[in-house]
């Protein structure tokens, strides 16, 4: 799954999490650890759990928004490889309540962009193919969905195209002023050909206005 840079920048949070828990100190060689006769833990009952003291980075790394997110999404992942799984012991009723409850979480991870819509898109047909026993009923809701997919991301596309852009439109008149001032030079400075000039002050001008370099042509 695509998650872009924010996700990427959790799962290396979560990995720095892992790195910086502390380890329980290993028992010496031939002594063998049975529990202090004071110490309360020795006779607590197995599953009480046993606090563990953070240090301040690990804390905060625990309360990291993006590492919350990440655990929330890894929960999500399991709940619907989960369902898959178990949906051939449901009846109609309880597959559809599950579905419906696992719809919605993934309309809010979509919305929230921690999803993308191929990705939504790719689960929705899974619902739709276990939940529709009708198959030709199944067919024209697939291509119903994947068409409504389409219809948004071209929308999404078009209104990219017509968004202002100002950081193009101030490279745009740099790269007039450019070319001309070039144009003008008698002299190309360092030694490089016109067109050499030409092309690596346009680069300048591009990073500096667009934050990115200019193709190669």
């Amino acid at each position: 799954m695509k998650h872009g840079k924010p996700f990427i920048i959790a799962v290396a949070t979560a990995a720095a999490l892992v790195l910086l828990w502390p380890e329980p100190a290993d028992t010496p060689p031939g002594q063998v650890d049975d529990g202090a006769p004071n110490d309360p833990l020795s006779h607590a009952p197995a599953d009480t759990p046993v606090p563990i003291d953070l240090t301040p980075e690990q804390q905060a790394l625990l309360e990291d928004p993006r590492v919350i997110q990440f655990a929330q999404r890894l929960d999500f992942e399991e709940e619907l490889q989960r369902f898959f799984q178990e949906a051939a012991e449901l009846d109609a009723q309880q597959r559809q309540d599950r579905a419906d409850q696992l719809e919605q979480q993934l309309a809010r991870y979509e919305q929230e962009t921690q999803v993308s819509a191929p990705e939504a898109l790719m689960v929705r047909l899974a619902l739709l193919q276990l939940l529709e026993q009708d198959e030709a009923a199944a067919k024209a809701a697939a291509t119903e969905l994947i068409e409504r997919y389409q219809a948004r991301s071209e929308a999404r596309l078009e209104a990219w195209r017509l968004a202002p852009k100002p950081e193009f439109d101030r490279y745009k008149v740099r790269e007039k002023a450019i070319v001309e001032e070039v144009m003008a030079l008698d002299r190309i400075p360092g030694g490089l050909t016109r067109d050499q000039y030409l092309r690596q002050r346009l680069l300048e001008a591009r990073i500096e206005t667009m934050g990115q370099p200019e193709p190669d042509p």
